[in-house]
Order: C-alpha cells, then sequence, then structure tokens
C-alpha cells in the first residue's frame, strides 16, 4: 500500500539534496566545462521533476483515502494534477483562509458574499484550486462563487464517495432486512448516483462528463446540474421543480432539461444556451405543499445560486419553475434574485400578498409569462394565492397538447417551443387564445377551486396537506366529469373519515360545502 507520508518525505529529501546537486553542477561547469556538465544537469532536471511528481502523488493518495478517485474527478474537467506544488503547510493555510472567508461573508447579501468567493479563488493558483477542491469537497462543491470547473470536480469526488457508502448500505440491507422497504428507495437512489458518474450523450452523437454545482445526498437529496457549457453560454434557463421531487427520481428533472435544450429541428443542442436543473432545495410532499415553509427556506439558496452564476458576458438569465417551486422563485424574486425573464407554470400561486407581477417588485425590463394546462389541479386549488395564469399584467401563454401538471416540457409542443423561445430570445411566443373561464377548458375546475378552500378553511393549517393528499382522487374525478353531486357528497364525506379528518366536520356541513362550491363556481345544482 503506498503511503502518502513515505512519499511526501522522499519528495523533501530529493529537494533539499538539490541545493547540494546545484553546487557540485556549478563546480563542474568552471572545472570542465558546461558542455561536460551536461549530465549533472540532466539529473537536477530529474531530481526536480521526480520531487515534484512525488507531492503530486502524495496529494493523490491523502485525497483518496478518504474514497473516490481526485486525479480522476480533476483530470475530467481540465483542472490541475500538479498538486505538489502545494505543500502541507499550504493546504493548512488554503483551508483556514477559506473558512475565514466564507465566515466574514456570512451575513452579507448574496451578491458581496458570492464576490468575496470569487475573488478568493481569483488569486490562488491553478493546483491550489485543484488541492482545495479534493481537500474540502463538501464545502467547495456547493460553495456558489467558486469557479464552475472547480465546483464540478468536487461533486464528481462527493458522488463517487455516496455511491461507494449507499451501495454498501444496500448490501448490508439486502442481506439482514430484503423485504425492508427502504430496499427499493436505496436502489434507485444508488441507479441515480451511478448514472451521475456516466458521461451524457449530446444531441450531436458526442458525450460529455455530467456537471454539477451541487450535491447533497442527505435526507432526500439535493441536485444542480448543468447541461450545455455555462462558461460559453449566452442564454442560460434555471429549471426550479416542485413537489416530490428527490434524488431518486431526479431523472425525470433531467430528461425535462435535455428536451429543454434540444433543438427541435436538428434534434442538436441549442447553440450558445445552457439549461441547469436546481433542485436545491428540500422540496414538499403533497402533505405539506399546503405550508409556505420550505419555499420561505429555499428562497434565500436560489437567491445565492443564482448570483454565483457566471456565463458570457451579457448572458440573459431566464427562470422556469413550476408547481410549489413558483412558490420559491416568488420569494427568491421578491427578495431581489435578478432574471431577465420568469415563466411560472402549473402555480399554486405565488403567495397570498401577491397580486399582479408589479407586486413582486422586479428589475426594470424583466418579462413575467405564465402557463396553465388543461387539467392542472394543483394550479386550479390557488392554495398559495392567485394563479399567476390570471394576473392582468402577465402574460398567458400555449400549452399545445399539454394536459394536467407535468407535462409543460412535452417534446415537439408548443408549450416547449414556447420556453425554448423565451430562452433563447429567437422567434415570437405563442399566446394562449382561449376562454379564460376555468371550466371552458377543463369542467369541474373551478368547482374544485372553491370545494378546496372551503374543506381547508375547516381544518387546523397543519392538518391542510392531509386534507389535500387525501382528497386527489376525488379532484380528478370531479375535473373529468365522472362524479355527479350525490357521489361527491359520499365520497368527500367518505374521505374525511378515511384520513381521520371527519372529526373536524359536522354531518351537514359536506352538504353546505358541496353545495357553496357549486353555487361560487356558477355551476347548475340540479
Amino acid at each position: 500500500m503506498v503511503d502518502a507520508d513515505d512519499l511526501e518525505q522522499l519528495a523533501k529529501l530529493l529537494t533539499d539534496k538539490r541545493q547540494l546537486a546545484e553546487q557540485y553542477y556549478a563546480r563542474a561547469c568552471r572545472l570542465v566545462g558546461q558542455a561536460q556538465a551536461t549530465p549533472l544537469a540532466a539529473m537536477l532536471r530529474w531530481a526536480g521533476d521526480t520531487a515534484t511528481e512525488l507531492g503530486n502523488r502524495a496529494a493523490i493518495v491523502r485525497a483518496a483515502e478518504k474514497g473516490g478517485d481526485p486525479f480522476g474527478a480533476l483530470s475530467e474537467f481540465g483542472l490541475s494534477t500538479a498538486l505538489g506544488a502545494v505543500s502541507g503547510e499550504d493546504r493548512t493555510r488554503l483551508t483556514k483562509d477559506l473558512k475565514s472567508v466564507i465566515a466574514r461573508s456570512a451575513t452579507a447579501r448574496p451578491e458581496q458574499r458570492t464576490a468575496a468567493i470569487r475573488t478568493f479563488f481569483g488569486k490562488l493558483t491553478a493546483a491550489e484550486q485543484a488541492s482545495l477542491a479534493i481537500e474540502q469537497p463538501d464545502v467547495v462543491g456547493r460553495l456558489d462563487g467558486a469557479p464552475a470547473t472547480v465546483r464540478y470536480a468536487a461533486n464528481r469526488l462527493l458522488i463517487e464517495r455516496a455511491v461507494a457508502h449507499e451501495q454498501k448500505d444496500l448490501a448490508a440491507l439486502k442481506a439482514t432486512d430484503p423485504k425492508n422497504p427502504q430496499v427499493t428507495l436505496l436502489e434507485k437512489r444508488v441507479a441515480r448516483m451511478t448514472e451521475f458518474l456516466r458521461p451524457r450523450m449530446t444531441g450531436d452523437g458526442g458525450s460529455v462528463p455530467r456537471q454539477f454545482l451541487l450535491f447533497d445526498p442527505a435526507g432526500d437529496g439535493r441536485v444542480a446540474e448543468v447541461f450545455g457549457d455555462l462558461a460559453t453560454a449566452k442564454y442560460v434557463a434555471v429549471m426550479v421543480p416542485g413537489i416530490t421531487n428527490r434524488l431518486d427520481n431526479y431523472d425525470s428533472i433531467a430528461n425535462d432539461a435535455v428536451a429543454l435544450l434540444k433543438d427541435r429541428a436538428s434534434g442538436r443542442e441549442l447553440p450558445e444556451s445552457a439549461v441547469i436543473t436546481w433542485l436545491g432545495y428540500d422540496t414538499p410532499e403533497f402533505g405539506d405543499s399546503v405550508l409556505p415553509a420550505k419555499a420561505e427556506a429555499g428562497a434565500p439558496a436560489l437567491h445565492s445560486f443564482r448570483a454565483g452564476l457566471e456565463a458570457a458576458k451579457g448572458a440573459k438569465f431566464a427562470l422556469f419553475a413550476h408547481s410549489y417551486g413558483t412558490l420559491l422563485s416568488s420569494k427568491a424574486l421578491q427578495e431581489g434574485t435578478p432574471f431577465d425573464s420568469v415563466v411560472f407554470m402549473g402555480s399554486p400561486g405565488l403567495g397570498p400578498t401577491i397580486k399582479s407581477a408589479a407586486d413582486l417588485e422586479l428589475g426594470p425590463g424583466t418579462q413575467v409569462f405564465a402557463m396553465r394546462a388543461p387539467g392542472d389541479w394543483v394550479s386550479y386549488t390557488e392554495a398559495h394565492g392567485g394563479d399567476p395564469a390570471e394576473m392582468a399584467d402577465i402574460r398567458r401563454l400555449a400549452t399545445g397538447r399539454s394536459s394536467g401538471h407535468s407535462e409543460y416540457y412535452t417534446p415537439k409542443n408548443t408549450g416547449l417551443d414556447n420556453l425554448q423561445t423565451i430562452l433563447t430570445g429567437d422567434g415570437c411566443v405563442q399566446t394562449f387564445m382561449g376562454s379564460p373561464k376555468l371550466d371552458d377548458e377543463q369542467f369541474g375546475a373551478a368547482n374544485v377551486r372553491v370545494l378546496i378552500k372551503e374543506l381547508q378553511s375547516r381544518v387546523p393549517q397543519w392538518k391542510v396537506g392531509e386534507l389535500s393528499t387525501a382528497f386527489e382522487p376525488i379532484i380528478t374525478g370531479v375535473m373529468n366529469g365522472s362524479t355527479d353531486i350525490p357521489t361527491l357528497t359520499a365520497l368527500t364525506t367518505k374521505t374525511l373519515a378515511d384520513s381521520g379528518l371527519g372529526g373536524y366536520f359536522a354531518p351537514q356541513d359536506v352538504a353546505q360545502i358541496v353545495g357553496r362550491s357549486l353555487t361560487e363556481a356558477g355551476l347548475d345544482q340540479r
């Protein structure tokens, strides 16, 4: 087994002896001439090069002891592998200095904090940047403002370590408790992370390493991935997903990003463009999706992430938010997070105080759009305020053949064409031309909106999430026209009882709520 300390000691021995060897070389030049002393010069070069190489190997070995392939992670993204130029004292100093910069800027605004990080890395040598990537990958990988390639390398190393760790956990669980439900979850997580280490195929038949600006496997997992060349991109889209998205099902978000970046006509990737998937917050499940807490916690993280992004000079940035991600994005925008264009898709609302785009107080010239596909019941509920698709100062876009809550990125469709047009600024968007009345685009939509609000008003806030989860099948039935009034009343009563929420309602309440939802939605109760 190679010992890093032995390698470093040998490198130091060669370096220490170099001064004496140089004296011998100088004396030989005087006695026999420089030409005759050439073999000594070659020996000196060998000693110097060998000492450097031994130092490089020692640094790689030391990092590899923690898991993963540090050399591979660095070389994959074109970073320096000449780590021998960074001594042990240098590594200690770099770690201390980075920690100090992070601490000093902890309370600053994201723009100032990321600028401080960017300045710090800008003063480092290529070898020092690479050294930090493999010595402090858990810090550098998520560090907004650090160079993208340095973060890519750090996160690749973290992914390799996480795969090894969770494979070990999975094997142990299968051996001791093979029927445990966690086995399936772990298998999905390991499969996703293993895919992260494989090259991504591009539209021209080539392949590139996958590029992550964030990777954290803790809990449900957090990920931010770049598709395209961020360094040269003039058009950048940041995708913010909504509820139930996590590490084990992240492939669906990645597929949407690939579709967004793919040119419809040529099949190649859109030129000078990059797409970033930002799953950088703890997404809610149905149970807590009606509470704003996770959006409020995630908004500062999105602001910081955007502040740390660098692309080509003058690049345009678009924000594509979906579902609960629209609420989080709304809060981030209200904090001053800058984007040139914003699209809200399938939004449950932007917050109770947001009645128009003007309430977001966006920068001059920011374009704001919204999409609502027929049958998107999440948007119909208005769980977090008014639907931006119905706000007068927000331009509603056509969604083509998309329906329901999760088809906004469907390939070769009007909805995706609109998103690509906004990303690149090339062409004209197609505006929604249908009736603004909910029930003209989906039977029972207005009924669902009022029904949900009435039910939510009767239960404590901490129970609203359970209510939404329980009523999803009923909502679907109402919208597709398969549920008549007596059936709706019976199903509502049964669902409340089965979910343990019946105690909040008197027997006559259900009939009154159903009746009120029909009356206020303008539907005939006969």
